[in-house]
Parts: C-alpha cells; sequence; structure tokens
C-alpha cells in the first residue's frame, strides 16, 4: 500500500494544472492535509503548467493557511474526475495519458464557455424583455423616495410579479425576493446591454441570473456624450445620480466595488482623454476608502473623489448618496471637485486575489469549511393529506417547518407500525417506526405540534382503556384468588418445615400454579414520557408491544438518569435493537428478567444542542460507534422565535381533521399478535418500479461512502439512510392507500427526498460536532451571530453581549472564533470609542442596504 503522501502525489497528477482556480484549490487540499511538507508534491505537480512560474508557486504556498476551508476530500474527488483509482497503486501517467488530459481540459474549458455565452444571450434577450415591458420610473418610486433621489431617462420600473412572469423565476436577494415595484436600471457592457440591476424598496438589489453579465457592465445615469470632458464613477444607481443632481457632471455605477477597476479600465478605452474621477465608498468597519475604488482611479489615471461626514461619522454613513441626505448637495459638489490623485503607495495587499466585493464595501464571505449549507425541506415530498395538516398547523403555530413535519411523521409513524413491517429486498426486512431527533431549543412549540398530530392516538388510547375496564376488573380479581392460593400455599409449606413434614407435594403445587399466573389484558399504552430505557423495554414487554417516546425534552434517553457512565452501552443497545424490531433479553436480580420480542417503536424526540453535546460527551462516541443515532432521521431547522406574531387559532381544521380521521382508520385495524404477545405485521414490499428507484437510490448513496466520497463522515448514518426512506415509504403508501398492494413508486420517490434531506441535516450537524474544538466554536458563533442579526435586524452587535448571550462565555475561545471568522471576512472586530463591535458582512446579515 502507498502511504499518504504518495496517495496524494498519486491523485493530483491526474488533475490539470492549467485552470488556475483549479491549481490553488489542490495546494490548499494539500497544505490542509500535509502541511508544509506537501510544498514538493505541489510544485512538482504545478510544473505540468504551461504558465507555471516558481516564486509564483511559493508565494501563493506560503499565503495558504494550513487546516483551511479545503480538505483533501476535495482533491480526491477532482482527481476521481480525471480517471484516477482509488485503489492503493501508484499509477504513473504516460505522455500519451497527460496528453490526453490536457485534451479533455481544453474540451470542458470550450464546453464551459459556450455555456457561459449562451446564458449571456439569454440574459441579454431576458433583460430587453423586461426593460421594454417596465415603465418610466415615477418620483414616487420607493427606493428613489427612500435615497431622495429623482427618476431619470435611464431608470425604469416595474412591478415584481410582472417581472417574474418574464423572466419564469423571481429575483432574490440574500434568499429573500425582491417585492413590489421594483426600480429598473438597465446594465451595458460596451454598447450591448447584458443584465438588469433590479432594486425592490426595502434595498434588496440582484441583476438577472446569468454568469459574467455584470463583469464589467455599469449603468449611466444619462445618455453618456462624446466626446466626454469630466466622468464620475461610484459603485450604486443612488450614489451615482446623488453625484450627478449635485455637479450636473455625467455619471456612471459599477453596481460592486470589486467592479470599478474593470469599469473604469473601460470607460478609459472610449474617452482616452477624459477626466475620470471615482466616488470612493468609506467601509463601514473603519471609515476608510474602499480599496477597489483606490484601484480603479490608480489604473486609469484618475482621481478619487472621498464623502466627508466630519468626525462624527454615524458608521452606516458610508457613500455619496449618504451624505447628499445629510449634509446637502453643495457638500457633495466641493467634496467630488476636490477630488485629488490617488498616493502611489504600496499595492493594496491581496487586491486582486480578493473576493468580489458588495456594494457595502464587504468582500464575498469566504465558505466556513465546517458547515454544510442547509437545504429547503421538501415540502411537496409529503403525501396530499399530510401535507395539507402540516401546512395548516405551521400556518397557526408558526414553528420551524420541519418540526412540524416530524410531529406529523412521528403520528404517523405510531399509528402504522404496528400494523405492517417492510421488505426492501430478500431477507431484508423489518419495522417500519421511525426515529426522528429535532435539534433545537426550548420553546420552539414541538410539545405543541405534537398535541395536534397526536391527539387522535390519545382518544385512541382513552377508548380502548374504557373499553377494556371489564377485562381489567376481571383480571384483578383472577389475580387476588391467584395471590391468595399462592400465599396459602407458602404458608403451608412454611408450617409444614416448621413440624418436620414433608413438602414436596407442597412444593410441586406452588410451582403448577406459578404456570397459571393470570396474565394482565394487554391494554394500548402508547404514547410515553420520560421514562428509562429499561422501564420502556418492559412495558413493550409486558403492557402493550407498540410505543412512542415523544417528548420536547428528549429527556429518555439523553438524560443523565438513563445514560450514566454505567449504563449507556447496555442502554443504546437496547434502544438499537427496538430500532431493528429484534429481540433482547434483561436480566434482574432483585425482580423478575424478561424478554422485548416482537415489539415496535417510535421515537421523536428535541434535543438542545448543549445537551447533545454533553451526551456525546458522556458516551464516549458509542452514540455513534454503535450506529445509535445513525437511525434517527435528524433535523437541525433554524429557530422561528421573533418571528411568530400572535394569530387567532381558526375556528375550523378540515386539513388536519382529515389527517386524523385516516390515523383512526388506521389504529381501528385489529393489531396481529401471537400468543406470546409479539407483534406480526403484515408486510409490505415494493413494486417493481419502486424496487428499482430504491436500488438506484441505495447505490448512489453507498458509492459517496469511499475515502474522498462526499459522506465519507457521515458514513454510519449515510449507510442507514436507504432503509429509512423505505420505511417512510410503506408509511406514505399504508396512510395514503390501505394495507393491500405494494409500495409504489409515488410513495418512495416522495420518502426518499424527506429521507435525503435528513441526510443533508446529519452531514451539518455531525460535521461539526467531529470538528477540532476552534473550528466548532467559530461555526457555533457564525450560526449565532447570523440568527442574531435577522432576528434584531442589525449588523452589528457589540463583543460583551455576544459574550454574555452567545454560545461561548469563555473569553478565549470567543476571541480565538473571531479571529477564525474574520480570517474568511464573515466578521469584522471594531473598536468605536471604548467599546468593541462585531459586524456581520452585510452578505450575511440579511440587513437591507
Amino acid at each position: 500500500m502507498i502511504s499518504d503522501i504518495d496517495r496524494i502525489r498519486d491523485a493530483v497528477s491526474f488533475v490539470p494544472p492549467d485552470d488556475r482556480e483549479t491549481w490553488l484549490k489542490m495546494g490548499m487540499a494539500i497544505k490542509s492535509e500535509i502541511g508544509d511538507s506537501g510544498f514538493d508534491v505541489w510544485d512538482a505537480w504545478s510544473q505540468q503548467a504551461d504558465s507555471y512560474n516558481t516564486r509564483d508557486v511559493r508565494d501563493v504556498w506560503k499565503s495558504i493557511r494550513a487546516n483551511g476551508k479545503v480538505t483533501a476530500g476535495t482533491l480526491f474527488h477532482e482527481a476521481k474526475a480525471n480517471g484516477w483509482r482509488d485503489d492503493g497503486i501508484h499509477h504513473k501517467p504516460t505522455a500519451e495519458e497527460l496528453a490526453e488530459r490536457k485534451r479533455k481540459t481544453e474540451e470542458r474549458t470550450r464546453q464551459e464557455e459556450a455555456e457561459i455565452a449562451r446564458e449571456r444571450e439569454v440574459t441579454a434577450k431576458k433583460a430587453a424583455a423586461g426593460w421594454k415591458a417596465a415603465t418610466d420610473a415615477k418620483p414616487d418610486n420607493p427606493y428613489l423616495v427612500r435615497k431622495q433621489n429623482s427618476p431619470t431617462a435611464t431608470l425604469r420600473e416595474i412591478d415584481a410579479d410582472k417581472l417574474a412572469e418574464i423572466l419564469a423565476y423571481t429575483p432574490k436577494s440574500g434568499g429573500e425576493p425582491l417585492s413590489g415595484r421594483l426600480l429598473v436600471a438597465p446594465v451595458k457592457q460596451g454598447d450591448k446591454l447584458s443584465t438588469l440591476e433590479l432594486i425592490d424598496g426595502s434595498g434588496r438589489k440582484a441583476a438577472l441570473v446569468g454568469r459574467g453579465t455584470k463583469t464589467g457592465g455599469y449603468w449611466a445615469a444619462q445618455p453618456l456624450p462624446y466626446p466626454l470632458k469630466t466622468l464620475l464613477i461610484g459603485e450604486g444607481v443612488a450614489t451615482a445620480l446623488s453625484a450627478k443632481e449635485a455637479t450636473g457632471l455625467p455619471a456612471v455605477a459599477g453596481l460592486s466595488s470589486v467592479n470599478l477597476p474593470t469599469v473604469a479600465k473601460a470607460i478609459r478605452e472610449r474617452y482616452p482623454q477624459a477626466v475620470i474621477v471615482i466616488l470612493a465608498d468609506l467601509v463601514k468597519a473603519n471609515g476608510e476608502p474602499d480599496p477597489f475604488a483606490i484601484e480603479a482611479a490608480r489604473a486609469v489615471g484618475g482621481k478619487l473623489a472621498i464623502p466627508d461626514f466630519g468626525t462624527d461619522r454615524d458608521p452606516s454613513m458610508t457613500d455619496f448618496n449618504d451624505m447628499a441626505m445629510i449634509c446637502g448637495a453643495d457638500s457633495v459638489e466641493r467634496a467630488i471637485a476636490g477630488a485629488t490623485a490617488p498616493a502611489r503607495g504600496e499595492r493594496q495587499p491581496g487586491i486582486d486575489d480578493e473576493p468580489a466585493e458588495d456594494s457595502d464595501g464587504w468582500p464575498e464571505p469566504q465558505q466556513l469549511s465546517v458547515k454544510v449549507q442547509p437545504e429547503p425541506y421538501p415540502f411537496d415530498a409529503l403525501p396530499n393529506t399530510i401535507r395539507a395538516a402540516v401546512e395548516e398547523v405551521a400556518g397557526f403555530v408558526k414553528a420551524p417547518l420541519p418540526l412540524v413535519a416530524s410531529s406529523a411523521l412521528a403520528a404517523l409513524s405510531l399509528a402504522c407500525q404496528a400494523h405492517t413491517d417492510v421488505k426492501r429486498a430478500e431477507r431484508l426486512q423489518g419495522p417500519s417506526g421511525l426515529f426522528l431527533l429535532t435539534i433545537a431549543d426550548s420553546g420552539e412549540r414541538k410539545s405543541t405540534c405534537d398535541g395536534f398530530f397526536s391527539s387522535a392516538i390519545h382518544q385512541y388510547q382513552e377508548e380502548q382503556t374504557e373499553a377494556m375496564k371489564p377485562d381489567i376488573e376481571r383480571h384483578k380479581a383472577d389475580m387476588d384468588a391467584w395471590a391468595a392460593e399462592r400465599d396459602g400455599l407458602l404458608m403451608a409449606i412454611k408450617d409444614a418445615g416448621k413440624k418436620g413434614k414433608p413438602t414436596d407435594k407442597l412444593r410441586t403445587d406452588l410451582a403448577n400454579l406459578q404456570q397459571y399466573e393470570p396474565e394482565p389484558p394487554r391494554v394500548p399504552r402508547m404514547l410515553l414520557g420520560d421514562e428509562t430505557p429499561e422501564n420502556l423495554a418492559w412495558g413493550l414487554a409486558r403492557h402493550w408491544p407498540s410505543a412512542g417516546v415523544v417528548s420536547s425534552e428528549a429527556g429518555t434517553v439523553f438524560g443523565a438518569h438513563g445514560m450514566g457512565k454505567d449504563s449507556v452501552m447496555r442502554n443504546l443497545a437496547l434502544l438499537n435493537v427496538l430500532w431493528d424490531g429484534g429481540t433482547h433479553s434483561v436480566g434482574r436480580r432483585t425482580s423478575e428478567s424478561f424478554t422485548v420480542k416482537g415489539a415496535r417503536l417510535t421515537v421523536a424526540l428535541q434535543v438542545q444542542e448543549a445537551t447533545l453535546r454533553e451526551f456525546f460527551s458522556k458516551s464516549g462516541g458509542l452514540a455513534r460507534g454503535t450506529g445509535f443515532l445513525a437511525r434517527f432521521l435528524v433535523a437541525w431547522p433554524e429557530s422561528t422565535q421573533g418571528y411568530r406574531p400572535f394569530t387567532e387559532a381558526p375556528e375550523n381544521w378540515p386539513h388536519l381533521d382529515a389527517f386524523h380521521r385516516r390515523i383512526t382508520e388506521i389504529l381501528d385495524n385489529p393489531v396481529l399478535m401471537d400468543e406470546e404477545g409479539a407483534l406480526t405485521p403484515v408486510l409490505l414490499s415494493l413494486a417493481t418500479d419502486a424496487k428499482e428507484a430504491w436500488r438506484k437510490y441505495h447505490d448512489a448513496i453507498e458509492s459517496e461512502l469511499v475515502s474522498g466520497g462526499e459522506l465519507y463522515d457521515v458514513r454510519d448514518v449515510a449507510s442507514k439512510t436507504a432503509d429509512n426512506a423505505v420505511r417512510l415509504a410503506a408509511l406514505f403508501q399504508l396512510f395514503e392507500y390501505g394495507m393491500g398492494g405494494a409500495i409504489g413508486l409515488e410513495a418512495f420517490e416522495g420518502a426518499s427526498r424527506i429521507a435525503a434531506w435528513h441526510l443533508n441535516e446529519s452531514r451539518r450537524f455531525f460535521g461539526e460536532l467531529a470538528l477540532p474544538a476552534e473550528l466548532a466554536d467559530a461555526a457555533r458563533l457564525d450560526s449565532w451571530l447570523i440568527e442574531y442579526s435577522k432576528r434584531e435586524r442589525t449588523d452589528f452587535v457589540g463583543k460583551n453581549h455576544v459574550r454574555q448571550h452567545g454560545p461561548l462565555r469563555d473569553g478565549g475561545r470567543l476571541d480565538a472564533a473571531i479571529r477564525e471568522l474574520a480570517e474568511l471576512d464573515r466578521l469584522r472586530l471594531v473598536k468605536e470609542g471604548k467599546r468593541l463591535n462585531i459586524y456581520l458582512n452585510s452578505a450575511l446579515s440579511g440587513v437591507p442596504l
């Protein structure tokens, strides 16, 4: 077998080094995996490129951080895409293979360029259609009113819904759809319309979808004359308008700070004799001119105009539009008239290497390597009756949608699990019950949601208890009689022993009596609360063989009383067996031993992140090592607290009532048991097309479990997801169509989408959990800051407030997390007077500009 460094050297040799972005990623992956010892590997591989430069290789290597965001998994993935086989054997590519790889790379590049050209053409056509459908911008346009600008002939407006019909999609900014009367600014590259800049009344901005359609493009506040003596270039539409209105000079907007140097160069080519004045925005965090504005002025021999707000500048005041509104148009005119050439100092550090900035002066935030991005819950994958009920409850409760859906699925699982098992393939069959885990803070209203969806089960329990009262009373009388007879025999044996008389017959009678202890009637007790795992097992063995642990506190499974250091292994094994539907014996020294056989269990828990982390610490890795948490469908939804205005309860719940009627119909079916009280559910199989879909789903997941695969780090969870998908499919099939027939393709496709969503949630949570403490701290702080910013509608928070109320109370850990996030341009720590404030990147904060 080859060593790790040889494996990396072998894999990277399959990757063409000509593309700079790929070249940089491979360097980051190598340094992340093997540190500085990997330089020789990267350098030797880099020499295959025609553009190889020794100094460039060394300089870039020094700038790459060890333990960075790109890992060896990226390298191996790229290598496999280029034909590498991960078989532990070194494969030295021949000259012919290298030539073939180069040919394929060039072909991919041509295809990519052709696809981008096609996208640009489509975008330009949609831009022309949108511009034609728009009407002249009105003075009362919400954005113009907000910015105190007047309309101009090069601006129009259009209703967001009307534009969405033309585009066949809804433009979004930061994930939020633009709405209302949109201001429309045509963006041109040279003389050709390339895209549209769209701005709604809240200040949300978006260009049309299409790669490269905005690069080097600009919006002109008026038709540009020729020849042109002086031209102003700013970032945003409002800045260009305010400058034009204050000076009477023609102005254009580059629409992002990173675009300024490119726009300035294009203008210089077109107007070689013109005086170009760059209108700098101030960086919010430090009040300094934006470095891209400086670079633009230097690139074209232009001047730099800097807004001046005096010594008491509000940090939110950054551009000439702000200056016009606060200080007046005259002050804007004076500032622009006083523009000067920027000093020829050192090159702005990293200016060509920094990611793109938005119009607020922030760089595009780098991805936090520990974070798998959340995906929208596949709401439409739920069967119609369930989906409508979930929507109805969510509209009133306003809890996170995945949490509401999990409550519905828990009730579905609990109602159905006693009636059906599921067969995936020959010798692959098992229960249909689900284990569901929602990671969320208290107050997310899980108990409320559970109550909505489980009411039919509660009613069923009460009705069954009432109906079986005569049997219960009869058993009590039988037990009293049996106990009296047993006590009599025990007393007789005791007396005979004292008198020296034989007791053999009495002992035989007692042994025979023991065999006929009256069996208690089995009364459905399905919804359980905080019980120890052993009491849970006893209830399944002696009372009713189908139950559900449904809790918003998760004390049953994760609490200290059930998961102490000495009992954790035993209890995890018990719960694993119950999920699998197997047999488990519980031996007792001081009371009756018993065996759980043929029982079915649903688990639906909400647990706080801190509690789950403590559980992991206590279990010493056993929770994942034993496959316990791999069995759960995990959800880690964003909190809705703070966004739940009071709503009156509706008078009628038609969709929830329909859900309850179906649950009741299922519960009213006879529960099949053998003489020992073990369940014997009906076995549902997959229809031919559904089985083929299951096989493809299984194989697609399996292919990503190898080293370097996308699911390698959560292979324990991923290996169970095909099982969970078919369990869900069985539940959907039974709910929608009853016991008859096989599981259809529609049921499986919906179930597999939901199972895949939960798998992504597991990747998100367990990926962070497995990280070094400092990176996990950074991820937790990042999530808290983003949630705080959106809830409070602010882009900054005091550091002391974070330490008091945030996820990291330890000062050293908090400082390390802040440094990590600052390096990724996700935040800045700014000292303002005696106060330290943390500013969140505007692309993350969701605060409108």
